[in-house]
């Protein structure tokens, strides 16, 4: 036998840390119990850790050393890996993740249980203070507490299998999305209040006629199929959901700044060849179709209307009609120019493309039409009156001044012009709108963390 067999108050402190390490990837089991080989991995960890902890408490051999070396040593890279590439193989832990309080906490009790049993090793034999094993005990301890209390109450942000909403939509040949009926509401259903008391208005509910799709649906031809189901995975991060295509694109550098001529996916991850081909026709039919809008004059003689935001930098005018025409991201017919205002002068920089009413978020044509570079939003907060928008809602989520217009359809916007947040950015503030994920971690926002 090598070296010694009797119990170390030194060693205790490695086994200390890696008991509460395993304590904390024990809490971790039930927390990813949706990704069942990822609780395994947990379960094995909680298992090696802390069994190796119990055994290290009460021997000082080579072997035991090694052991919780290769053990707590596994551990650590493990968690190296998720925070900087992800793991591949290993369901859950595809994509990189940010350092949290719990993981980076067991990550640090795992490496002082590695650096604390080779000085352990190196000291067997030495004396040592009679309250150096109860200060173990004591720093362990709270560590292990303050990274399990750190999870209390927190939703983690691994994938899971989510269904998306199939609304019957297609894509025709030109890449444009089609509903397979057409919704057009005689009025708008909208809910007026005041600053003291909330009021219902006489309502005009949308009254809907439904009316055959075979006027704006464009068959597909045979030489050209069309997929649109390719992806229904999402990411569910505190309440939100970030597609794992989304995620993917994120976490490989989307957005990435647009100059306003250079098309450029290269490394993004979570896009197809198909949904990078569709995208980057759209762009570049955009760019080839909105230019005659330049002059808002023109836009008006077209049936373009402002919208009356101005005031905040960028002016939105709409063509009523082409809001229910069952076709949407056909640069031919935008349902919404948008200018940028400066001192008065207006230049075009983008379209603003509006599904049908009535087409979920969640649709998976919508989702999938160019994978993780596009992140569709609904505006659920702005206030009308008169066909402009005059503020948005309050902390109680009423208007003050207007009247609350509900069922928002979503949009996305194609830029022409630079744009620093890529040429699906949204808008920032109030303009940027809801989506189904949360704002930090949008890949249309220009302020979300990469």
């Amino acid at each position: 036998m090598t070296g010694e067999s009797l119990k170390d108050v030194r060693m205790q402190w490695a086994a200390l840390a890696s008991i509460g390490a395993g304590v904390v990837h024990g809490t971790a089991v039930g927390l990813h119990a949706d990704h069942p080989s990822l609780s395994r991995v947990f379960l094995i960890l909680t298992v090696l850790q802390v069994g190796w902890g119990i055994v290290a408490l009460q021997r000082n051999q080579w072997s035991i050393v090694t052991s919780g070396f290769a053990i707590n040593g596994i551990a650590v890279i493990g968690w190296i890996l998720t925070r900087t590439t992800g793991i591949a193989f290993v369901s859950g832990l595809e994509i990189a993740e940010k350092p949290q309080p719990a993981d980076t906490l067991c990550a640090l009790l795992a490496v002082g249980s590695v650096c604390v049993s080779l000085w352990a090793w190196r000291k067997r034999g030495t004396p040592t203070s009679p309250s150096l094993h109860l200060n173990g005990v004591y720093l362990c301890s709270a560590v292990t507490l303050l990274a399990l209390w750190s999870v209390t109450g927190h939703a983690h942000s691994h994938g899971h299998d989510v269904a998306l909403t199939d609304a019957g939509l297609t894509i025709n040949a030109d890449g444009v999305i089609v509903s397979p009926s057409i919704e057009t509401p005689i009025g708008l259903e909208t809910s007026t209040t005041s600053a003291t008391t909330t009021t219902t208005a006489p309502v005009a509910v949308a009254k809907k006629k439904k009316a055959k799709a075979s006027p704006v649906v464009t068959t597909r031809p045979r030489s050209a199929p069309v997929t649109t189901v390719l992806d229904t995975t999402t990411t569910t991060i505190h309440g939100h959901s970030l597609t794992t295509s989304q995620a993917l694109a994120a976490a490989s550098g989307w957005p990435r700044a647009w100059d306003g001529s250079t098309i450029d996916f290269a490394g993004i991850d979570g896009v197809t060849a198909e949904q990078s081909a569709r995208a980057t026709a759209l762009i570049q039919n955009a760019k080839r179709d909105l230019p005659k809008y330049a002059d808002t004059a023109t836009a008006i003689a077209d049936g373009y209307a402002s919208i009356g935001d101005a005031g905040t930098g960028f002016e939105h005018f709409i063509k009523i009609p082409l809001l229910v025409d069952g076709r949407v991201l056909d640069t031919t017919a935008p349902e919404s120019l948008v200018y940028s205002v400066k001192g008065g002068v207006k230049t075009l920089v983008s379209a603003m493309f509006i599904a049908n009413p009535g087409t979920p978020l969640t649709d998976t044509t919508l989702v999938n039409y160019a994978g993780g570079l596009m992140q569709w939003h609904v505006h659920t907060n702005l206030c009308w009156m008169n066909g402009k928008v005059v503020g948005v809602t309050n902390a109680a989520g009423v208007c003050v001044i207007g009247t609350l217009q509900t069922g928002g359809a979503p949009m996305v916007h194609v830029w022409i012009t630079p744009h620093v947040c890529g040429p699906f950015a949204a808008l920032e503030g109030n303009g940027a709108g809801v989506a189904d994920a949360s704002d930090s971690e949008r890949v249309d926002l220009c302020n979300r963390a990469h």
